[in-house]
């Protein structure tokens, strides 16, 4: 499973229903850990007793640069996950997986700062529908 999350980065492969899997695990470790920290925070104001700006100083003692760094890191890491089978479901497909994400990237920030969040939003629901419905080798390459 590491393997296929974050190997194979230049040519690796990935086929529809794996690439559905993959990305549901991914997209529930992902809520999983934020719904982790927001209770790690809910958990901190109770024990203050629900005084907001106690709760506040009190969470800045306990999240300090460690914190942010493993939230920072797990978020990079499962960010990294999601592109790469996302790259290797376009090779598989038959374009070129990088670079195609590259170009997306930048639609959607183009997109995202000039129309619309919701625009950047539906970009990436197309494409993630795309990706899920578009056989092997759709562009000539056969995997």
């Amino acid at each position: 499973m590491i393997r296929k999350l974050f190997g194979d980065i230049k040519d690796g492969r990935m086929n529809r229903l794996a690439f559905l899997g993959y990305w549901a695990l991914l997209t529930v470790v992902m809520i999983g850990f934020g719904l982790a920290l927001v209770s790690a925070i809910s958990a901190g104001e109770v024990i203050i007793g629900g005084d907001l700006t106690q709760a506040q100083d009190k969470l800045r003692g306990w999240f300090t640069l460690p914190t942010g760094l493993i939230v920072g890191l797990v978020s990079m890491t499962v960010f990294f996950a999601h592109l790469n089978i996302s790259a290797k479901r376009l090779r598989d497909i038959g374009l070129p997986g990088w670079w195609v994400l590259l170009g997306l990237a930048i639609l959607g920030g183009i997109l995202s700062t000039q129309v619309s969040t919701q625009a950047s939003n539906a970009l990436s629901t197309i494409v993630l529908i795309i990706l899920l419905l578009m056989p092997g080798g759709f562009f000539g390459r056969r995997p």
